[in-house]
């Protein structure tokens, strides 16, 4: 959504521009991830008072008040994350773009390809430290591929 948002900002049409933003915006999935394990910390209390709602059938703090309480906390916290990740992300990217444009107009890169690095969004939300490492090998494997064949 972040890299979206900002191919959509800075109206980058060419598809290895494009790919800047998309690059950019990996680390967001890692620093969204920690933002939710902070939040499920922080909801434990929640948890037990739902275990104790649970085992005394209906005393003390209801499901839907736990959750509703919980999404009330999740929901702007996550709106700031985003707010403040994504400003950061246009200042990267802007910053990026001035340092690789003229390297990336003599890329013959298509739509297509994008396909492939924006799956790696899905790789990355598995929250597993080996799967960071394979997807950042494979990166930089594919991007050095890349330029040596041009």
């Amino acid at each position: 959504m972040a890299s979206l948002a900002c191919v959509r900002y800075y109206g980058l049409d060419a598809p290895a521009l494009a790919c800047v933003a998309m690059l950019a915006a990996l680390p967001l999935g890692v620093l969204f991830a920690r933002v939710e394990r902070l939040h499920r910390q922080h909801e434990n209390k929640a948890f037990a008072r739902l275990v104790q709602w649970s085992a005394q059938q209906g005393g003390g703090s209801d499901p839907l008040a736990l959750t509703r309480r919980s999404m009330l906390v999740l929901f702007p916290v996550n709106l700031l994350a985003f707010c403040f990740a994504l400003a950061g992300l246009l200042v990267v990217v802007k910053l990026a773009l001035a340092l690789v444009s003229p390297w990336l107009s003599g890329v013959d890169m298509r739509w297509p390809h994008l396909w492939v690095v924006a799956s790696i969004g899905a790789l990355l939300s598995l929250r597993h430290r080996p799967a960071y490492a394979v997807v950042m090998v494979g990166v930089c494997v594919a991007i050095l591929s890349r330029f040596l064949t041009v």
